[in-house]
């Protein structure tokens, strides 16, 4: 149909749509409300991306003499509440709230950004989402708002279309994700109360703040001038005054100079307010602290079993002084009897107490290079629960019976109270082990690895992953400068305690389970089908014989084949990134990496709230219950505790990784200055015309050999063959093992470019601090940067599990 042209003295002047009087045009008054309503079922299309009015516009072919009328409709549908208008102008329909899917986000390193849904949503559940078996969804960076790490959120979750379950019925081992997607509709809390960036100069006076674009926005816009003195490349932190709502900047004011990124301790200090750690204990906790006793009363006493005629020992790292746990065995003619006594922190901390209260908010204790972060303060977590040597302790005691093939025959547990016999480091352990002292702690170390080993060999016959690996740790001077990375290995000193905790955890979770008691387990679900077939590609590439893996005796089978092999750290890594997070729940799901179907953490109470619950629930069950005891609680509180520390535990884990890759890019740096640096054993995984991508699996990193840094005559790039190779016939190419040494470090990008070490830098021996020996230290002498020269269990590794 023929539409008159508006001549241009015609067209009508608009004022908007919020009731300041200006009639609409006649031409907006008679526009078709077809349009109106193609408009809407645009929107509601399953497929539609949020677009601005020229966008609409051109997507419903609106003639060019009514797209002024047409803005003006998009408009009013804002203002009457249809619409939306979200980030860089574009439109979206107005959702209901009950249709909304309610979780977090997670944005990881390599931009991957991830939406995990809260527990038994009712609008999941409505939409028929299986959350066990699609735990997470992965978001596009345009569907994420002004939503950051960690924040909360409200998301519109959608089928995708047909095609692309066609696709997934091709693959079989597609991922279950590929048919839904989702989109941020709303941010309903925020992780963080600050941002943190570096300060830099701009155009105007006030200058802006570049954030890492995870936890903090790229750019910040400055509202008012610091009160305090702030210079270009410092770290500062930003309070937010608006987040970047309407297609504008995010804007905040500075309230906090840490100092240059290279100044001392300042990048630990970045991390504790990037991941919002908390520090300082509030006084109602302090308060609280002055009226604990220094001494337990001898009522207490009285009712609890007394070990202190008994020896009992405890085996941590030398730097550690929240000792939790302490052991006690005793061999008997049907085999073995082992005494696991944990601090009695449930004695102290009362339920709904300041101290319970800021337990439960930071969940955990929080390991950086430099410092704790304890759960407890340090008069609970270094001298009350502590239990030291040589001085009476509280404890819960998990008393187990084992025959001589290592198989549990019952369990009792009770309140005690012991004076442990001995402080033992985990060196000193091992040199017992493998000594032959007749005396009575010595004695009893190897009789406890006796059990240890055999407990051990179960274990992985049963089907638990093997996934031990040495670790490396950045050793410091006062001012938190690193002077070294050493290599600490995993030996028996360390397995005999990981068996015996194992064994209570285990313990303790069969029980509850079995009496029915409410309380928190310790979960590992079955791994992804799609990405355990990724890691078998992968071993495969390796030339390790792989079969269906997603049968744990394949999977076994295939660990086997790994053990002892060149590639056997690259690999378990891999695995690692392979298998579902472990989490907290208050149903017994069962621990697939430990090969289990109960398991909880009752080993740790000074540093993990799950393990103050577990005793809590304990209690009623104890020989000798104290009074009044009724356990932890209602289930609908102990389920919002379990997703509560799940959180701040992937939290504290992210903290800590960050602040050791910091240090160990710290350390990589001073390496390029060494008169000596450290040769490195890398694994070439890829050529590229740009140079070769290496990966070293000690320490955990990826970096680069440029082209010019490529050794020993003429390289040419065969891009056919996709490797390096020189007019010596030396060739460089996937697979292959090359020694190098770094030349360059990017501290901000945590990248490194390195070069293949000649002949007289290699033979140098990586520094490991192994049980009985000691520790290898550089003498950090400097010399000019070499320019232009030719020529990281998860799970069952940390004590407590």
């Amino acid at each position: 149909m023929h539409r008159p042209r508006l001549e241009a003295a015609q067209k009508p002047l608009y004022y908007g749509f919020n009731g300041n009087g200006r009639d609409l045009s006649r031409n907006f008054r008679k526009m078709n409300t077809s349009l109106k309503d193609r408009l809407i079922r645009h929107m509601e299309d399953g497929h539609y991306e949020p677009q601005s009015k020229s966008e609409l516009a051109r997507s419903l072919n609106v003639d060019s003499r009514q797209k002024q009328d047409f803005r003006a409709l998009v408009d009013q549908l804002e203002e009457e509440g249809r619409l939306v208008r979200l980030q860089k102008g574009r439109y979206a329909l107005k959702r209901e709230p009950r249709n909304l899917v309610h979780g977090m986000i997670r944005i990881l390193r390599s931009g991957k950004i991830l939406f995990i849904p809260k527990k038994e949503d009712p609008a999941a559940a409505a939409m028929g989402w299986d959350l066990e078996a699609i735990p997470e969804l992965e978001l596009k960076p345009n569907h994420l708002g002004t939503a950051l790490d960690g924040d909360r959120v409200a998301v519109r979750v959608e089928r995708k279309a047909s095609k692309a379950h066609r696709n997934d019925r091709r693959d079989r081992f597609a991922r279950p994700d590929t048919g839904m997607k989702a989109r941020v509709e709303e941010v309903t809390e925020r992780a963080r109360s600050r941002w943190l960036g570096v300060f830099r100069a701009g155009k105007n006076k006030l200058g802006r703040v570049l954030g890492d674009g995870i936890g903090s926005p790229e750019y910040i816009e400055l509202v008012e001038k610091p009160a305090m003195e702030v210079l270009p490349g410092q770290l500062v932190s930003v309070e937010p005054v608006s987040r970047g709502e309407e297609k504008k900047a995010p804007r905040g004011k500075i309230v906090e100079v840490l100092g240059y990124p290279d100044d001392p301790h300042v990048d630990m200090e970045s991390v504790i307010r990037k991941y919002d750690l908390p520090v300082e204990f509030p006084a109602a906790v302090l308060r609280e602290l002055e009226n604990l006793p220094k001494d337990p009363s001898s009522g207490e006493l009285a009712r609890r079993e007394d070990w202190t005629d008994r020896t009992v020992i405890t085996i941590d790292p030398a730097s550690a002084k929240d000792f939790d746990d302490a052991i006690s065995i005793k061999a008997t003619p049907q085999g073995w009897t082992l005494a696991v006594h944990i601090a009695d922190v449930s004695h102290f901390v009362k339920p709904g107490s300041a101290l319970d209260e800021e337990a439960l908010r930071r969940g955990n204790s929080t390991y950086l290079p430099d410092r704790v972060l304890p759960m407890l303060p340090p008069r609970l977590s270094d001298d009350l629960c502590s239990l030291r040597p040589d001085v009476v302790r509280l404890t819960k005691v998990c008393e187990m019976k084992f025959d001589k093939k290592g198989k549990l025959l019952g369990a009792r547990f009770a309140d005690a109270y012991i004076r442990s016999k001995a402080r033992l480091t985990y060196q000193e352990a091992f040199t017992m082990m493998k000594g032959h002292d007749k005396g009575e702690i010595p004695s009893m170390v190897r009789e406890a690895w006796k059990l240890a080993s055999i407990l051990r060999r179960n274990r992985y016959a049963k089907g638990a992953l093997d996934l031990d690996f040495p670790e490396v740790r950045a050793v410091m001077d006062k001012d938190g400068r690193v002077t070294d990375i050493i290599t600490e290995e995993y030996d028996e000193s360390h397995q005999l305690i990981e068996e015996c905790m194992l064994a209570a955890n285990g313990a303790v979770a069969l029980t509850l389970k079995n009496k029915n008691r409410p309380t928190i387990y310790r979960v590992h679900e079955e791994p992804d089908s799609a990405k355990l077939f990724e890691f078998g590609q992968l071993c495969k590439l390796y030339g390790h014989p792989v079969h269906d893996i997603s049968q744990r005796q394949y999977l076994n089978e295939l660990m086997k084949s790994i053990k002892g092999s060149p590639d056997e750290q690259l690999l378990k890594l891999a695995l690692l990134k392979s298998l579902m997070r472990a989490r907290y729940d208050t149903e017994p799901l069962g621990h697939y990496g430990l090969a289990t179907p109960n398991y909880c953490h009752f080993t740790s109470p000074i540093r993990r709230y799950a393990d103050l619950v577990v005793h809590r629930s304990l209690d009623p069950l104890l020989a000798n219950p104290p009074k009044g005891a009724k356990g932890p609680g209602s289930v609908s509180r102990l389920e919002e505790d379990a997703e509560h520390i799940s959180e701040t535990e992937r939290t504290s884990a992210s903290a800590e990784k960050d602040a050791n890759r910091m240090k160990l890019f710290e350390w990589l740096e001073g390496q390029c200055f060494a008169d000596h640096p450290e040769v490195h054993e890398a694994l070439i995984t890829e050529a590229r015309h740009f140079g070769v991508m290496l990966e070293i699996p000690r320490l955990q990193i990826k970096g680069l050999i440029k082209p010019d840094q490529l050794p020993g005559g003429r390289w040419v790039y065969e891009a056919f063959a996709n490797r390096w190779k020189n007019d010596h016939g030396s060739v460089l190419c996937a697979g292959l093992r090359v020694p190098v040494i770094p030349v360059k470090v990017d501290r901000d990008q945590q990248w490194a470019d390195f070069t293949i070490a000649s002949r007289g830098e290699r033979g140098k021996p990586e520094k490991t601090a192994a049980s009985g020996k000691r520790e290898n230290r550089s003498t950090g002498h400097k010399r000019r940067p070499r320019q232009a020269r030719k020529g990281d269990a998860a799970e069952t590794r940390r004590k407590g599990h």
